[in-house]
């Protein structure tokens, strides 16, 4: 039976092949991206007291409005009613004084008192009309400093580690905050590209009319997630680099993605339509990029050829090819010009090929194997 090795006792070289076929491939732009929030708060005290009470946990998953944690409101509550108190008393000074004002005004006309009386009266009904606007401003006031002894989440959002613990003195002036709140979902991205790749970006978002579409991949090559929407472009190019920034937004209820984290983004700009080989069946050497094309009689030949558009599992050939030609796609190390290969299948077997009748037959008295371990398919 023929063996691997061959009639002439030649080595054949395993390879896996694929078929140039057409087809079609997107079109991409890629760069290193960093995760950033839409919106980050710091949750700090807008009054100074003792932080009474703390209702979230580290970590915690809070929605706007939900209630974090409470400054003692004594001190706020005695101002509150003070003002309220100043508020009530010129507010019954002022009923006495508009009392008299009706009294002076019936006598003014019968000729009773002088107009100098009546205009004192209407003065000092006045005065206290405006103390009352001042009482009222001061009564708001005392209720909002009040209202800020209850700190409330300002957004959706997960709260990062606890920095001041209950019983801890709040004051308005620490900028470091109680503790952090960073909106999660949705979730923003912020890369740059280079300035002469941007007429293709721009020319896409041009013919689309809704927003690019946008996925990430971590460091590993693993998939981190497709369903983001190109959001907006800087308004000037960085000289010092000559990249514009861009910025994306991303679904994120499953919180796949986390603040500050460095990913790899790929803008897909729209297909085009062409030939297509794997793309690692693309070999680069001093004759540029190149393939390694099999004949009928499965001998490899360096096939010189220009490159398009490529991606991570295709790469679009311009010239060198045409369709249904054959290309190496694994087994490349070992190849040379000429070199007889066996096609192996994707499963590692190879590929089945008619025998001819002569080898098929063993020698007369011969049991076919006899005395000898039969070859791996890789010699």
């Amino acid at each position: 039976m023929r063996g691997p090795r061959g009639m002439m006792g030649a080595t054949k070289v395993p390879v896996q092949v694929a078929t140039v076929q057409q087809g079609l491939i997107d079109q991409t732009l890629n760069a290193i991206a960093t995760v950033k929030p839409l919106q980050t708060v710091a949750i700090r005290g807008e009054v100074d007291g003792v932080l009474e009470r703390v209702h979230f946990k580290d970590g915690q998953r809070v929605k706007a409005g939900d209630l974090l944690a409470e400054i003692d409101p004594r001190t706020y509550q005695v101002q509150l009613d003070q003002a309220r108190g100043q508020l009530a008393q010129n507010q019954a000074q002022l009923k006495g004084a508009q009392q008299e004002l009706a009294r002076h005004r019936v006598l003014f006309q019968q000729n009773s008192i002088a107009r100098q009386a009546l205009e004192t009266k209407e003065t000092a009904v006045q005065q206290l009309q405006a103390q009352i606007k001042a009482n009222q401003a001061e009564v708001a006031r005392a209720q909002v400093q009040l209202d800020r002894t209850r700190i409330t989440a300002p957004l959706d959002g997960r709260l990062g580690l606890r920095k001041l613990d209950q019983g801890n003195l709040v004051s308005a002036a620490n900028t470091d905050g109680i503790v952090i709140i960073t909106q999660v979902d949705p979730i923003g991205v912020e890369f740059s590209l280079p300035q002469n790749q941007l007429s293709n970006l721009l020319g896409a978002m041009r013919q689309n009319e809704s927003p690019l579409r946008v996925s990430l991949i971590d460091s590993t090559g693993q998939l981190l997630s497709d369903k983001g929407r190109l959001q907006a472009l800087d308004n000037q190019i960085d000289i010092g680099t000559g990249t514009l920034k861009v910025k994306a937004e991303f679904d994120n209820a499953d919180e796949t993605l986390f603040a500050n984290q460095f990913v790899n983004s790929r803008v897909f700009l729209g297909q085009e339509q062409g030939l297509l080989i794997p793309s690692h069946a693309v070999q680069r050497g001093s004759v540029g990029t190149y393939v390694y094309t099999l004949d009928t009689e499965d001998k490899v030949h360096i096939q010189v050829v220009e490159l398009g558009t490529a991606t991570l599992e295709s790469t679009l050939i311009k010239t060198g090819l045409k369709e249904g030609d054959r290309v190496v796609v694994e087994g490349t190390d070992r190849l040379r010009e000429g070199s007889e290969v066996e096609v192996m299948q994707k499963d590692g077997q190879a590929q089945e090929k008619v025998a001819t009748p002569d080898a098929a037959k063993p020698e007369p008295g011969k049991r076919t194997g006899e005395g000898r371990r039969p070859r791996p398919a890789s010699e």
